[in-house]
């Protein structure tokens, strides 16, 4: 017979057998295999959807030079602008969309309008600005709105730990496919393929990643608002959240000008006579650099904190991109074309960690990503266009520099004040629950 002792300890024993597999879940709702498996679903469904926008420095200079010719490139920017507004300002919807329920079906129908929007590009005639417009700006904009917030939803969903993390790799989808389409389309365009045929050939590959990238992904349990505890009039809490609003103020006042040197980079190197071939690898040599900054500082920042990071990595932002003056040299160009690249990443990486960090409540939390996102997608409609008036039809390159330098300077001193007012608030909310 067994002694109490060791009933006592073999029931402690199956206790802790029981107990063990709850605890994965807690790190992974639907477990660890589904959630890395979302992860790159995910990744390729950004790679070939935020990566060809990320290229658009390629058809800047394109556009400028050889296709759309009779137009300034304060006007090719707007196709550009006009993409990535959609993707971010319209991602309000996709996030309604999420929480509602619909997450396969919105990717689903986003995969197929970018898919066949970017087919519809390869039918642009020379100097149809308006085909360009409506089949690159709009169609591709739409469909990538469809797909960029639901995914980021999506993974954030699948982790209760290495959240910033996941996010990370999620997010360097976009620089790895700005490096694989920048590369094809250079080499496609400016080949015996000519615009129309490599445009062509791009989309082929984004029509398979969406088609793979779907497959994989899994979609958890829809989470019930009325299953979280709630504050009264909690659903509207992050509009009177000052350290919210000042975040959303500092995310838009960073992407005015953070996307200027994407867009105009290639362009400024050949207005500064370095060859051709370097010019052509401009645009991929900051992407690979980005990755880099999409992955480590997010992993810093789930031990540091995602938002004392992105201050950081915003105010360097600012400074290196100052230093676009002087690199009118090769040695130059790339050095200045990775550090840009890495803090650029940064920038964009971290702003939805600490959008996460910041926000209310769990439950809503596709609305409020896709409310966070709004005003950086007006800022990516207005900031390009804005950025090529500067520049004016000469090229001044130094007052665009400097706008898009002290947009990002500014993006990081609000981002400053927001933090300490969100340290001083839980300092507070923590004396207040102390016992009397």
């Amino acid at each position: 017979m067994k002694s109490p002792q060791n009933m006592e300890s073999s029931q402690s024993a199956t206790e802790e057998n029981h107990e063990k597999p709850e605890r994965t879940p807690n790190h992974y709702p639907m477990g660890a295999l589904k959630a890395w498996f979302t992860v790159a679903g995910a990744f390729l469904l950004q790679l070939c959807a935020v990566g060809p926008v990320t290229s658009f420095g390629v058809f800047q200079e394109f556009y400028t030079t050889t296709w759309l010719t009779k137009y300034s490139a304060s006007d090719i920017s707007w196709i550009g602008s006009v993409q990535l507004f959609l993707e971010l300002g319209f991602g309000v919807v996709g996030g309604r969309l999420y929480d509602a329920g619909y997450c396969r079906a919105t990717l689903l129908v986003g995969s197929v309008v970018f898919a066949f929007s970017f087919f519809m590009l390869s039918l642009v005639q020379e100097e149809q600005y308006y085909q360009a417009f409506l089949s690159q700006g709009i169609g591709m904009g739409i469909g990538l709105s469809l797909i960029f917030i639901p995914t980021c939803t999506l993974v954030s969903h699948h982790f209760k730990m290495y959240k910033a993390l996941a996010m990370g790799i999620l997010v360097a989808s976009a620089p790895l496919g700005g490096l694989i389409f920048s590369i094809m389309l250079n080499q496609l365009i400016h080949s015996d393929s000519g615009f129309q045929w490599g445009v062509r050939a791009s989309a082929f590959v984004v029509a398979g990643c969406l088609v793979i990238g779907n497959a994989l992904i899994s979609i958890p349990p829809q989470v019930s608002s009325t299953s979280i505890p709630r504050k009264t009039n909690s659903s509207g809490a992050h509009i009177q959240d000052w350290p919210y609003l000042l975040t959303l103020l500092s995310g838009f006042m960073a992407q005015l000008g953070t996307y200027f040197p994407l867009f105009y980079v290639q362009l400024f190197a050949e207005n500064r006579n370095v060859s051709k071939t370097l010019t052509f690898y401009s645009l991929a040599i900051m992407n690979i650099a980005s990755i880099f900054g999409r992955v480590i500082p997010n992993y810093f920042a789930d031990r540091w904190g995602a938002i004392n990071i992105f201050i950081l990595c915003v105010a360097l932002n600012g400074l290196v991109g100052f230093a676009m003056l002087g690199c009118g040299t090769v040695s130059g160009l790339v050095l200045f074309c990775i550090f840009y690249g890495f803090f650029f990443g940064s920038t964009i990486s971290l702003y939805l960690p600490v959008v996460t960090t910041l926000a209310p409540q769990q439950a809503d939390m596709g609305k409020t990503m896709g409310v966070a996102i709004a005003p950086v997608g007006l800022a990516s409609l207005i900031g390009p266009p804005i950025v090529g008036a500067i520049l004016g039809n000469r090229l001044v390159w130094w007052r665009g520099i400097t706008f898009a330098s002290l947009s990002l300077t500014s993006a990081s001193v609000i981002q400053l004040i927001a933090r300490q007012l969100h340290v001083k608030r839980s300092k507070l909310e923590h004396c207040s629950e102390k016992p009397a």
